[in-house]
């Protein structure tokens, strides 16, 4: 007799709750009984809740185990695959499924659609090149159902999405809250929001995420987070990137980005729809925290990373910030020991210590730190007062101006192509598409960064900045940790033996000299050849 498997699937897994897998199984059953075939019931293939909208169940589901099981010839030629129709192995656009059918046949396998009886292989399709027809334009049905669904799904979030701030979209929100679904109120976690709080605080305390993440799971607190590779499965530790999206969320402060679901690559990925919905969520974390650490976050790598991750002691304040003048390369701390009481250390660009191209020169830390501390009063006093906010501002309603003659744009080309159907307009609403999620892009990026640098909070790291300095036993790594928040970074020139910091407001401070050169003049004359803007610093 005959080997037969079974192949069941459907799209959700609501659908077991329900008669579709009782009626594939049955069916399979009848058939194998009626048609003399041994149906293996050790090997059944099932893809409960798998779309094959996009394929997904021939290359990550069970579908694609089929496939490989007959490559490595656990399924002999000669054997039967059952499905209860052809959508149930694939959804894609007609050519792709068809391609999908024409791989098992392929291989020698039959295969038969349990609804009307229909037997598909080589040799029957050879013979009857109707068949081919027939599974074409049931492609081309199922295909166009789904596709109709999908657009009918999201026009009903799209109407969601418009009533954002009258009743929650959706009970799923972030871990530290629970939606009582007779309210319509979201509530805290308190066991959950103390471990975001705890995130916010180490973080700002100059903790990078790797340091926390070891933290959490060295002392076993607990992970709320669904681990997305395991479906429903709590993760089951802090990752890195775990610690990295809470920090950025805009959720911890109670504000929700309407976004949707959209496939990329054949992944899915969140695209911003709208704008952003302040008061949506409880807060858990303050305005001002939750845009320090953004400060921090924007342009300047956290120092203490690698071998440094764990160090308590803070040695170097510029770690993060300092870069080379000539190359434009990160400089890093070189610690060569304390002798006869006295600490030797310099900065030395990162590009020529690996011989990259660029000249080394090891500049003497501490000549940079006094230098710093002597002039930082005056340095404080002269931050720009808001040029860099106010030309994220402008640059941000440039792209809203964009972006809305870009949705103009695509309702006259939908309108044009539900009239004529042309393939140009099509490819034309594509492209536009594309451009249009490139530009959200880019301005939910700059909306990020001018919330982190807008002026009155900018003003208020910077007092506490000045105040930290002032203090008589320095907190070091709070020092570092303000000076990424109010600076961009600290460029020096090991050829005049000064340096000057760029503010995340826009601008650079004034010159700050820790030296002076071997040859004043020469340096001099070399540097406005080179770097006239540096010659105009100095």
């Amino acid at each position: 007799m005959p080997k037969a498997y079974s192949y069941l699937r459907f799209s959700t897994p609501e659908q077991l709750k329900g008669d579709s897998f009782r009626r594939q199984s049955t069916k399979a059953q009848e058939y194998a009984s009626t048609h003399g075939l041994d149906l293996d019931d050790t090997l059944t293939f099932q893809d409960l809740g798998v779309s094959a909208f996009r394929g997904k169940n021939a290359e990550e589901g069970q579908l694609g185990v089929f496939l490989a099981a007959v490559h490595a010839g656990k399924v002999e030629p000669g054997s039967y695959l059952l499905v209860e129709s052809l959508d149930r192995i694939s959804r894609q656009a007609a050519l792709l499924a068809l391609g999908t059918l024409t791989s098992i046949l392929a291989q020698g396998i039959t295969l038969v659609t349990l609804h009307d009886g229909k037997v598909y292989s080589q040799e029957s399709m050879t013979a009857q090149p109707m068949d081919l027809m027939y599974a074409l334009i049931g492609f081309m049905r199922a295909n166009d159902e789904s596709a109709h669904k999908s657009m009918r799904i999201k026009a009903v979030w799209s109407g969601k999405r418009a009533r954002v701030t009258q009743k929650p979209l959706t009970a799923n929100g972030p871990f530290w809250l629970r939606l009582n679904k007779a309210t319509g109120q979201w509530h805290v976690i308190p066991e959950c929001a103390v471990i975001v709080r705890r995130i916010f605080q180490e973080y700002l305390s100059g903790r990078g995420p790797t340091v926390i993440m070891s933290s959490l799971n060295r002392e076993g607190v607990p992970v709320f987070l669904r681990d997305t590779r395991k479906g429903s499965r709590k993760a089951a530790y802090w990752h890195r990137n775990t610690v990295r999206r809470l920090l950025e969320n805009p959720a911890v402060i109670g504000t929700y980005i309407p976004h949707s679901t959209q496939f990329k690559d054949r992944k899915k990925v969140r695209k911003a729809e709208g704008q952003p919905v302040p008061g949506y969520f409880p807060a858990i974390i303050d305005e001002d925290t939750f845009q320090r650490a953004q400060a921090l976050r924007l342009g300047t790598p956290c120092p203490w990373r690698g071998k440094n991750a764990t160090r308590e002691e803070t040695r170097n304040l510029f770690g993060g910030l300092a870069k080379c003048s000539r190359c434009g390369a990160s400089m890093i701390y070189m610690d060569k020991g304390v002798r006869k009481g006295r600490r030797y250390a310099y900065l030395v660009c990162s590009y020529a210590r690996v011989g990259a191209g660029c000249k080394y020169t090891a500049v003497p830390y501490a000549l940079l730190e006094e230098a710093f501390l002597r002039d930082a009063p005056v340095l404080l006093d002269s931050v720009p007062t808001g040029q860099e906010d106010s030309a994220l501002l402008t640059e941000i309603e440039r792209i809203d101006a964009a972006l809305l003659g870009s949705s103009d744009h695509l309702e006259a080309l939908a309108d044009a192509y539900a009239r004529t159907r042309l393939d140009a307009l099509l490819k034309e609403m594509q492209t536009i598409t594309t451009e249009r999620d490139a530009l959200q892009e880019q301005r939910d990026e700059l909306a990020r960064k001018a919330g982190a640098v807008a002026c009155p909070l900018a003003m208020k790291r910077l007092q506490e900045l000045g105040e930290a300095l002032k203090t008589e036993s320095m907190d070091r790594r709070k020092v570092n940790t303000l000076m990424r928040m109010v600076f961009e970074g600290f460029t020096v020139d090991p050829d005049t033996c000064g340096a000057y910091f760029t503010w995340k407001l826009g601008g650079t401070s004034q010159w700050v000299a820790f030296g002076f050169p071997k040859n004043t003049a020469e340096s001099r004359v070399t540097d406005t050849e080179e770097n006239p803007e540096t010659a105009r610093a100095a």
